[in-house]
């Protein structure tokens, strides 16, 4: 008898001993607390007092009452103080592989982000920026931003104002668009670039008046080969420059970047980087159609969609024509202005012929990975459409997740076929402000203040996403979200007014959107358990400031997998 007492004494303490170590077990690690708290389940907002977070995961949204039951002696309370927390911003749209760049390059946007507004002003910063960085004689000197279309009296960057200034260096200066770049004669023999280079099909080589010299500005296919040389870096160049590049998205809030465009040597550069740890965000690259069967041989398909430290292949990126502000987006009815080197009747140019684009659309079909397709012009929107329902076949039963990437000039009755066909468009809201006075001079009124319809679009049933092209145009989530809920632009004119949203759908737009976007709407861009804590904490709510004001909004904190990346100062 005492000792059947003693065995049931010794599993009573076994039990009570057990119970007491399960809230250790089961605490959070940390809990989030004392200000607004937006979801983003759904299409209304909806408000949580707290969240918990353990081993990089939400594990609890709720009450705040409910979330202290989950406090260990080890978990962190973070009281928000009245700040606003929200799932961290996802990147639908940008060239990742510049921000490792662009710390060694000139920033050269127009006012108000940056010093550009005009020819004389920018070959000044250049030089300021030379002479800041101690750039050697000979080394290459780069700057990104050029925009002509806001250069006075239509004085724009060539040849001749950068030998001048430069006449030991070679200077290439990245076109806003990124779809181009102005060189100087030092840089131009650099790249084997001469009077001699013929103009590819999709091209546009600026020549100077009355000879075959190119004068400066290279555009679209002929830009291709310069974009493809790029410039070799050491392993410990590759490591800090990655992490540089990535904390440049975490200041915005963005704790998923993309890599719009990607070559096999900037690809191969992300992949040696990850595996070497120097991610603090996650990275997702569409590598060029290009480029595709290359990479494929490198990377088989079995590898693709995937995270590998950090680091995802999401897709192929094919473009088929060029940007609105360039002069290279194609469209049905001719430029008020003319052409980029004086071409009369001008529509744009398809990058690559119908037929081409046809294949190619198909072949990413073929291989069942998402489809990125960069189109801007009307005429391209119907060239990409064109190319859809030729890789279908007529057969549109297999889900097939395709992004049009800008699609600023979208047509209303276009709308209906990316309905049918489930297709998704990510705007560029950003336009409406940095360049709708050169849309209205290029493409009349009624077109410029159609530019990203998100409105007729979220109505017509779609789930568009926005994005900010970078580094077209600055890297800055909220004065993308303001964008699209203002549309008002550079010199204060209001931009087609009846296709504003409200500040809850422009949120959507940068958090669950686009984490269907990227097939990562269970694992992003939403508070609720089982998803990643991926969070951002903004200065205050966008959903109850003044609209007017939510680009004067500010990142207080970046937070992946539970750990924080990024804290303003």
């Amino acid at each position: 008898m005492k000792r059947i007492r003693l065995f049931l004494l010794l599993g009573l303490v076994a039990f009570f001993t057990s119970c007491s170590e399960t809230p250790k077990a089961s605490a959070a690690d940390a809990i989030y607390f004392g200000g607004d708290i937006i979801t983003m389940e759904g299409n209304n907002p909806t408000y949580a007092e707290a969240i918990a977070v353990k081993d990089g995961k939400i594990v609890f949204v709720g009450s705040k009452n409910e979330a202290e039951k989950l406090q260990g002696d080890s978990t962190a309370m973070h009281n928000l103080e009245g700040k606003t927390l929200l799932p961290g911003f996802l990147d639908a749209h940008s060239h990742y592989i510049n921000s490792l760049l662009v710390a060694n390059q000139c920033k050269l946007y127009a006012p108000p982000s940056g010093p550009g507004k005009d020819v004389e002003s920018i070959v000044a910063a250049l030089k300021s920026f030379a002479t800041e960085k101690k750039i050697a004689k000979g080394a290459m000197i780069m700057g990104y931003g050029y925009d002509e279309n806001v250069m006075p009296g239509g004085k724009l960057l060539n040849r001749d104002d950068l030998d001048k200034a430069f006449p030991d260096n070679p200077v290439r200066v990245e076109h806003v668009s990124m779809h181009g770049c102005v060189l100087n004669s030092a840089a131009m023999k650099y790249y084997g670039i001469s009077a001699a280079t013929k103009t590819p099909p999709g091209g546009v080589i600026v020549r100077k008046p009355g000879t075959n010299e190119p004068y400066g500005l290279i555009m679209e296919t002929a830009f291709l080969p310069i974009m493809a040389k790029s410039e070799a870096m050491t392993p410990e160049q590759e490591i800090a420059l990655s992490k540089a590049g990535q904390l440049l998205y975490a200041e915005t809030g963005i704790t998923t970047a993309h890599e719009g465009a990607t070559h096999l040597a900037p690809l191969q550069t992300m992949r040696r980087a990850a595996q070497a740890g120097a991610h603090i965000i996650d990275v997702i690259a569409f590598p060029f159609i290009t480029d595709m069967d290359t990479i494929l041989k490198e990377i088989p398909r079995q590898e693709w969609l995937t995270y590998n430290n950090g680091l995802k292949i999401g897709g192929v990126k094919i473009t088929i024509d060029g940007s609105p502000q360039g002069k290279t987006a194609f469209f049905n009815t001719p430029y008020l202005t003319g052409g980029p080197a004086g071409e009369k009747n001008w529509k744009g140019e398809l990058t690559f012929s119908q037929d081409i684009v046809n294949n190619m659309t198909k072949k990413v079909y073929d291989l069942n990975v998402p489809l990125n397709l960069h189109c801007n012009g009307d005429g391209a929107i119907d060239a990409f459409l064109t190319a859809y329902e030729f890789a279908r076949g007529g057969d549109y039963s297999k889900p097939w997740n395709v992004t049009t990437i800008h699609t600023q000039f979208m047509r209303k009755e276009q709308m209906a076929k990316f309905v049918k066909y489930n297709v998704r468009p990510s705007f560029y809201t950003l336009h409406t402000y940095y360049f709708y006075e050169a849309h209205v001079n290029n493409r009349g009124a009624a077109q410029a203040n159609y530019i990203s319809p998100m409105r007729d679009a979220i109505d017509a049933g779609m789930h568009p996403t926005n994005h900010t092209d970078f580094v077209v145009a600055p890297l800055n989530q909220m004065m993308m979200l303001w964008s699209a809920v203002n549309r008002e632009s550079r010199a204060g004119a209001k931009v087609g007014p009846d296709q504003r949203i409200t500040p809850y759908e422009a949120l959507q737009a940068m958090t669950i959107n686009v984490a269907a976007q990227y097939d990562e709407a269970d694992s992003k861009g939403s508070l609720k358990v089982g998803k990643r804590a991926d969070l951002v904490v903004l200065s205050a709510n966008p959903l109850k400031v003044d609209p007017s004001t939510i680009k004067d909004l500010s990142i207080a904190e970046t937070i992946k997998d539970g750990k924080s990346v990024y804290v303003k100062k």
